[in-house]
This record gives C-alpha cells, structure tokens and sequence, in this order.
C-alpha cells in the first residue's frame, strides 16, 4: 500500500535536474526574440556592458594617404538590469488521480501508467508559457508597475526625443504591407545599409503574414525570392528588414538592428534554479524556477519607435 513517493513525481524531478540549464535557458534565452538580439548571459543584477561608437561614415576616412589626423572611437559603458522572476507549483497527486488521471486510465491505476514523457510534456507547457512571460517582460516591463527597472518600450519612451517617432498604424491584410515599407521607409541613414528587425505585436504579424499570402509574395514551403522565412518572421519582400512577432504590446511596432538591443539573463550562473520535490508536511508535488531578466537600448537614436 505504500505508494505515496509516485514515481512521477520522482521522474519529474530526475527530469529538472538532468535538464536545469536547458529549461531555464528555453525560458530565458529561448524566447522568440533572442534570435535577433544580443546576449548577455552572466548578469546577476545590474552590471557594466561596454558601448562603442566608431564615429559616423562621411567623418570615419581621411583624403590622402599622408593624413595623420585620428579620430576617436568613443568607448562607453551601460547599466545592464536584471530582474528576479520566479514559478512556484504545486499539487496534491491524489486530486489528479481523482480528475484528469481518473478519467483517462482503468479504475485502481497510479499516475504513473499515463505512460512514459508525461514529466516532460508537463515541464514543457510551463517553460514555453514561462518563454512568453519573460518576452512580454522584456519589451513591456516598468517600473511604474512595480518592476526592478524598465523594459525596451519604457526605456524608448523616456529615450523619444531621440528616437526616431512614427505614428502606429494597426495592420490588416489589405494595408499590412504598405504599412510596414511606410515604417521601414522611416530608417535613420545609418541604418539604410544594414541588416535591421521589425518587432511587431503578434495581431499585426498575423495580418502582414496574410496580406503577404494574398499579394502572392508568401509561401512557407518555397520562396524563389530567397528571403528568410523562419518559425514567427520573415523579410519584407526587396528589403534588409527581416519582420518577428513578438510580445511588443498592443499599438506597438519598432525597428533597430538586433546587436542595438540586449537580453541580460543569470542563467549560466548559480543565481538561477530549477528544482522539483515532493513536500511531506504538505502532501503536495512542489516545482520552483527562478531565474533573472533584463533588457537595455544602447543606442535609442538608432531605432525607429513606434506608437
């Protein structure tokens, strides 16, 4: 009669401690948009980040091979702000064999005959929902509503004299990709050149997706163009900017080039956790995750903002 250590509960935790560093970096640095920005993953708080300018282009060459004239590489540095977020689960075993488990397996069965990965699929569900939570946070995080410091679109909002500001305009099919050329049309001449990302809410994405597939510059199996077609972006037909849905927020939209905007993360450091046990003095399965998270502009004049 003794089955109270489930073997479910003990795969669950075998399974968060084979896989600590995996979730916690599928939660933090898995995020959709940390394809496009950089990296830092070693911040426990608030941390130096180095910043260099090497000056503008028509400034950057001398005439003539005599020239003795230096200019200066102006080299800086940025507070990069982390902040602690964390998931507490928990639940009584007995109240899902009576429920879900009940309903699905033979009468006198044990959570553990649902069969083999359930431990995983039910890890995975919280990463990927934890995944989207810590995107949300780092384009929308403020610290008017009681976060440790300011996420990308607050720190562009008190950074807007020197953004470039266009006026947001909600996408649908039909106008989708007129709207995006009328965004991308706005670029700052040093980035005219480069590689850059457009971040737009995810209801505008599924609208410029569409009118993309109605205009027939869309096909997810095959482009003949060559541009870069990838899970949630893809370009914007016969320009360098590549389109990502992200969690930028309702009336939202903003371009830069993705080493312009940086993720800080402690999730190769000993400061982030994941650990799973069974509490006897609360005859609960207990789940904890804790990790960290911040986000920085280096240079808010290079983006395009818009709201």
């Amino acid at each position: 009669m003794e089955n109270h250590k489930f073997s479910f509960v003990n795969n669950m935790a075998d399974f968060i401690s084979a896989n600590e560093t995996e979730l916690l970096s599928k939660i933090t640095i898995g995020t959709a948009v940390a394809d496009y920005v950089s990296i830092f993953p070693n911040i426990r708080h608030a941390e130096k980040v180095p910043v260099f300018d090497t000056g503008d282009i028509d400034s950057l060459v001398s005439t003539g091979h005599c020239s003795t004239t230096f200019g200066d590489i102006t080299m800086t540095e940025k507070t990069l702000t982390v902040c602690d977020y964390n998931i507490q689960k928990g639940y009584c075993p007995e109240s899902l064999a009576k429920t879900i488990m009940g309903l699905r397996m033979q009468a006198g069965s044990y959570n553990e005959e649902l069969g083999g990965g359930a431990e995983e699929r039910f890890i995975e569900d919280l990463v990927a929902k934890a995944a989207v939570f810590n995107e949300r946070k780092w384009f929308q995080a403020d610290t008017t509503s009681g976060d440790c410091a300011n996420g990308i679109t607050a720190q562009l909002d008190a950074a807007s004299a020197s953004t470039v500001n266009v006026t947001y305009t909600a996408m649908t099919p039909s106008n989708a990709i007129e709207v995006a050329q009328s965004y991308v049309l706005n670029l700052p001449d040093s980035l005219k050149y480069t590689n850059t990302v457009m971040f737009l809410n995810r209801s505008d994405f599924q609208a410029f997706i569409l009118g993309l597939l109605n205009a027939n510059y869309y096909n997810p199996q095959y482009d003949p163009s060559g541009a870069v077609i990838a899970p949630m972006a893809v370009q914007l037909p016969a320009s360098n900017c590549l389109v990502v849905s992200s969690e930028i927020g309702t009336g939202r939209a903003m371009i830069s080039y993705g080493q312009n905007l940086a993720l800080g993360t402690d999730v190769l450091t000993d400061s982030a956790q994941a650990q799973a046990w069974w509490s006897n003095d609360n005859q609960e399965y207990r789940l904890s995750m804790k990790w960290r998270m911040g986000s920085l502009v280096f240079f808010p004049e290079l983006v395009v903002r818009i709201a």
